[in-house]
């Protein structure tokens, strides 16, 4: 299947460039792989509600990067702005109105270089569905929305500095 394949390259990508990030001589405990059929248990997880909120596959705590998935159903997703982080996004089912740009309806601090809000304002809108990637920049507003259905999408977090 292609969106397979798109999604494998990416990640496999991903994460060749952030394990080659590593020190010399630091062993990297994330080297490995998640199994099609790992990723499918999480799916289904997510879909018939057994799991609940992002389902991380790989991360360190402090490290260049985390992979996690997101799955959002039936409801609006938050309105994020990333002060540090630059985050890309591959859509694996589903599908959603993507808004990115302009800022946040009542935005407030949810964690250190981290905003949230209701709605992104002033943003360009534009539909994503399966195979779709999709960067959200450091300090850009995003915001999913899959109306009455749903999305699942696998979010790539780069850690970095500030914007500016």
């Amino acid at each position: 299947m292609f969106l397979g394949r798109v999604a494998r390259a990416t990640l496999v990508l991903t994460l060749g460039l952030a394990m080659t990030a590593q020190p010399a001589g630091e062993a990297d405990p994330l080297r490995g792989f998640k199994h099609r059929a790992e990723v499918d248990a999480l799916v289904r997880g997510l879909r018939d509600g057994t799991l609940k909120g992002p389902q991380t596959l790989f991360a360190r705590e402090g490290g260049p990067y985390r992979v996690y998935t997101s799955f959002i159903d039936r409801r609006k997703g938050a309105a994020d702005i990333h002060a540090t982080d630059d985050e890309i996004f591959v859509v694996l089912s589903g599908a959603a109105a993507c808004t990115l740009g302009g800022d946040i309806e009542d935005k407030t601090l949810a964690r250190p270089h981290e905003y949230r809000g209701t709605r992104v304002v002033g943003g360009t809108t534009r539909q994503v569905g399966p195979g779709d990637v999709i960067s959200a920049p450091r300090g850009t507003a995003h915001q999913m929305d899959p109306g009455e259905g749903h999305v699942l999408y696998i979010v790539i977090k780069v850690a970095g500095a500030p914007a500016g």
